[in-house]
């Protein structure tokens, strides 16, 4: 029997929208159109930087993620959960022994004692959590703090809400602006939104930070904090991760959310955890419910049986490694780097080399270096004047990094 031809999805796509146009009855395209809410908004940078990086097959250091795997005892624990049928719904709030598995290591490598029932929540992955954080709290009419250069999930979340988004810029070296935050603070300041380790630029808030923001916590009734940790176990050089759930009145008034596709290279699965105070938790439980109602049980399975043996240093460390490489191996270029103290981003400043605007220039990277960089104008609304800095992941083989660098040596 013939088969039926195999369609591309390209043509598929033609196809579906030929037949939804020939539905319509007549109507004209724009009679079916309705207001959006976000008329002004394009393609993020990531997809288009990667797209680029696609049609002109330069190397890719752009998008945040790894191009190596996670520990292969992990990938072992999933085929093993997968073999244990675990193929149906997990609770909303997570599986309760990766609730525990994950209070565990907090106690075990910070100290920090939270409670799995009432306080942690499973997320399909860090940004639903962050939409999910803000959700709960924010409402309409209330404001929003953003500290910039900021992660773009947050602004968009925030309008959603018929909240308004307040945007003050980091000091140069990329530390909080104290003083700029209390003046800034008005009654209907209902959230600060604070990434720490921080990207694009790798700056990590000291204790001093953190205690200056703790008193801002308990001086404004109406105030609330929400943390992106995501980064929180790759820190280098020795370092602590200061996380907002060391410091008691700061966490009562908190959400933290984290990645296990950034502690552990897998990106890709998408699965993350809010930790938050038991009240506020109650909130965003009943926005996650009807966002995705619970997370792929499999992976949180394996997860809970990795995470006992799981020792954070050692991906700190490699991905460390690939940091220091690339600083070696820029050594010799015309690239001012500047520190980078977790996370997986270099920011280089590349003054010595061009006057460009940073996104002309990243485009030109691509086109005549083939390498595809991020601009850091990109993570800001309003991006101050005269900032020629670009960010490299470094969360890559040696190769990958080494390749890169060669061509960029070359400016």
């Amino acid at each position: 029997m013939l088969q039926p031809p195999v369609l591309s999805a390209r043509l598929e796509r033609w196809l579906r929208k030929k037949s939804q146009q020939e539905s319509t009855f007549g109507q004209k395209e724009t009679d079916l159109m309705f207001p959006s809410k976000f008329p002004d908004m394009a393609t993020t940078i990531f997809t288009k930087m990667t797209s680029m990086a696609n049609e002109y097959k330069a190397v890719n250091v752009s998008q945040g993620f790894p191009d190596f795997g996670p520990p292969q005892e992990l990938i072992d624990h999933i085929a093993l959960q997968l073999r244990k049928h675990h193929h149906q719904y997990a609770p909303m709030p997570g599986l309760p022994a990766l609730q525990s598995a994950i209070a565990e290591l907090h106690h075990r490598t910070r100290g920090e004692l939270i409670d799995p029932d009432s306080e942690i929540t499973i997320t399909a992955g860090a940004t639903q959590g962050l939409f999910a954080a803000i959700a709960a709290l924010v409402r309409d009419g209330d404001e929003v703090i953003v500290l910039a250069p900021a992660y773009d999930s947050y602004a968009p979340a925030t309008q959603l809400m018929g909240a308004r988004v307040k945007e003050i810029h980091l000091n140069d070296d990329f530390s909080l602006p104290i003083e700029q935050l209390k003046q800034n603070i008005s009654p209907t300041t209902r959230l600060i939104i604070v990434n720490n380790p921080h990207n694009p630029s790798g700056a990590c808030l000291s204790h001093d930070e953190l205690m200056q923001l703790q008193a801002l916590s308990m001086q404004h009734k109406q105030l609330w904090f929400l943390f992106d940790e995501v980064y929180q176990h790759l820190v280098f050089d020795g370092r602590t991760h200061h996380s907002a759930l060391m410091y008691p009145e700061l966490r009562k008034k908190s959400a933290c959310v984290f990645s296990f596709g950034k502690s552990l290279n897998a990106t890709g699965w998408k699965v993350g955890y809010i930790v938050a105070h038991e009240y506020y938790t109650r909130e965003i439980r009943k926005i996650h419910q009807y966002e995705v109602f619970a997370v792929n049980s499999f992976l949180q399975s394996a997860l809970a049986d990795f995470l006992p043996v799981f020792d954070p240093s050692d991906i700190a460390a490699q991905i460390q490694s690939g940091r220091d490489l690339l600083q070696n191996l820029m050594g010799s270029s015309r690239f001012i780097p500047l520190p980078a103290r977790g996370g997986y981003f270099q920011l280089y400043d590349y003054s010595q080399i061009s006057d460009e605007s940073d996104m002309a220039f990243t485009e030109r990277l691509i086109r005549e270096q083939g390498v595809a960089t991020i601009p850091v104008s990109a993570f800001y609304q309003k991006p101050p004047k005269n900032q020629y800095l670009i960010r490299i992941c470094f969360a890559k083989k040696p190769e990958t990094l080494q390749l890169a660098a060669e061509r960029l040596k070359n400016l």
